[in-house]
């Protein structure tokens, strides 16, 4: 429901931002709309726009969705915070290096021993490591 309020304010901003870019290409001054057609001009752009988040909506969900078919999870084996590396056993068995600057967040970033996290495996320098790592 918050979207789609979300998404009805949005819409609203940029059909006004639009209508006014639109009546400076035609040369016209910064107006407020004042009749009934030019009323309808904004509202069709609304609507437009307003049908176009629900494109987005959808193609952002799909996306998030595909991302998560690449993430893995497993457990953090041991992390040394003054080093600022460690080692993460996946789910599947095998260990995978976990460097600081790949643990989501701001701040002192580290993972403690035994904490479940969810990761992205990428082919760093040296191999495989986890990257995008969060806790779960």
């Amino acid at each position: 429901m918050l979207t789609f309020i979300k998404n009805i304010i949005i819409s609203v901003f940029l059909g006004f931002t639009t209508y006014i870019v639109l009546g400076l290409l035609r040369n016209d001054l910064i107006q407020i709309p004042a009749n009934k057609s030019e009323y309808s001009e904004v509202i069709v752009i609304c609507i437009a726009i307003f049908i176009s988040t629900f494109f987005v909506s959808k193609t952002r969900e799909a996306c998030l969705e595909e991302e998560n078919d690449y993430r893995e999870t497993g457990t953090v084996k041991w992390f040394n915070v003054k080093k600022g590396y460690g080692f993460i056993t996946r789910d599947q068995g095998d260990d995978i290096f976990v460097h600081y600057k790949n643990i989501e967040g701001s701040g002192r970033r580290f993972i403690s021993e035994g904490e479940r996290v969810s990761f992205v495996v990428i082919d760093g320098d040296k191999g495989l490591q986890a990257d995008e790592v969060i806790t779960v």
